[in-house]
């Protein structure tokens, strides 16, 4: 049997998280005992205060530490030998190893701060700290009643199916896959296909890749220390799926007029070349106007099939990236069809305003998410507002110290690309 020990000035708290589901369950089966101590009975005053100002001024009051010392001492009297937890925002994060760790033990007492925090001078009773995140609760109850839920669970013989602790979430540091139950098909949503099929092994790939991409998408901080084989970490590292569009129109020119800009030979070249070199999956140059489409089309062919494959077998491997559109909903069109998703939209512009992603904000985005990413690069003097306001995010302008500002686009992409993709020192 696992005794807790709770030390709160509010033991009412408790009653109705104890009185049922599984905790109710583990206590009818002798498996876990929850004790509650009032810390008022602690006190020494008639009022029985447990909270005083803080020394040095400032917001809140301060758990005394008379009345926590007295009933910690009392509860290791009546008690053998137990771990004292406080929960206190200070400590470290509780996690489901922890809970792994709490579940060995026989003997747990936990402190529930309250107000602005316990006296210093209590942790000198107290064995550990525990937080249960970054965020802020009235007090310690709600964190000690998570603490018990979490422990209880692992104890053996609390949970009817044993296996159903191996596969919840966290305990290998991943995600849970996705649940379904009946019907097979709810407002034109239907189960996967898979779970339907009665192939256990099917089953257990498709739930075991589930669980990684959402690990990998939604906590890459689990990601990184989840027990995987050398296949799924070679997955894990796949590069993000990210496109390029290069808009010759709509576009500015420096009157502020929206024209259509010229394709040049050196922007395919160099844009293709950078795009290549870290990973991005498609190149798209964007022009409605048949001949600079013609012109495009031309130099791609020269060194894909013509002359220049044979001459340079590298310029042939970038230049096999670039696709030629008429519009940027034929990119976004083309995106869908290849990724299974509609892209999101990154525009860029040296213009000043406008808020802004910083590129760790988008690298850390790239780096945690499975959609395919568009970022948008103008020509002339630079995306119209049109498009800028069609995109989902504007990724801050490249600066140098000077105040001069007139990177050519291929520069930038290159910049851009580097900050984004390359490989960190």
């Amino acid at each position: 049997m696992l005794n807790f020990t709770v030390i709160t000035i509010f033991p009412e708290m408790f009653s109705s998280p104890l009185a049922h589901s599984i905790l109710k369950k583990a206590q009818e089966k002798g498996l876990i005992c929850v004790r509650l101590v009032d810390l008022r009975d602690y006190a020494t005053d008639r009022h029985r205060i447990t909270d005083d100002y803080p020394y040095g001024g400032g917001q809140g009051m301060v758990m005394k530490p008379e009345p926590l010392a007295a009933a910690i001492e009392d509860s290791k009297k009546s008690r053998a030998k137990p771990k004292v937890i406080l929960l206190s925002p200070q400590g470290r994060v509780f996690d489901q190893s922890e809970a792994h760790r709490l579940a060995q033990e026989n003997e747990l007492v936990l402190i529930c701060g309250r107000y602005e925090g316990v006296d210093e001078r209590v942790k000198s009773f107290v064995d550990d700290e525990l937080s249960v995140g970054d965020y802020t609760l009235s007090g310690g109850e709600l964190a000690a009643m998570t603490v018990i839920d979490a422990v209880t669970r692992l104890i053996p013989g609390v949970l009817g199916n044993p296996k159903s602790s191996e596969e919840e979430s966290f305990s290998e540091n991943l995600l849970e896959y996705p649940q379904y139950t009946r019907p097979e098909e709810f407002k034109g949503m239907k189960v996967p296909e898979v779970l339907l099929s009665g192939d256990h092994e099917r089953v257990r790939k498709w739930r075991r890749e589930m669980s990684l991409r959402l690990t990998r998408e939604r906590r890459p901080d689990l990601f990184e220390n989840a027990p995987l084989t050398p296949e799924e970490k070679k997955a894990g590292r796949r590069p993000p799926d990210l496109a390029l569009a290069l808009l010759h129109h709509p576009v500015y020119d420096k009157n502020g007029q929206v024209v259509t800009t010229a394709v040049t030979n050196m922007d395919i070249h160099d844009i293709a070349r950078s795009a290549r070199t870290y990973g991005v999956k498609r190149f798209y140059v964007v022009t409605h106007v048949k001949a600079l489409q013609r012109l495009a089309l031309k130099i791609i062919d020269h060194w894909e099939r013509g002359y220049g494959s044979r001459y340079n077998e590298t310029r042939k491997e970038a230049l096999s990236l670039v696709r030629v559109k008429d519009t940027l909903d034929d990119v976004i069109l083309d995106l869908e069809q290849t990724s299974g998703s509609k892209p999101y939209l990154v525009a860029t512009s040296a213009r000043p305003g406008g808020s802004r992603t910083s590129f760790a904000e988008l690298r850390d985005m790239l780096r945690r998410e499975s959609r395919p990413f568009l970022i948008l690069l103008g020509t002339g003097w630079g995306l119209t507002e049109t498009v800028l306001a069609q995109s989902d995010a504007l990724l801050e302008p490249i600066q140098g110290e000077t105040d001069y500002n007139h990177l050519s686009v291929r520069s930038a992409a290159a910049i851009l690309l580097d900050r984004l993709l390359g490989k960190e020192s």
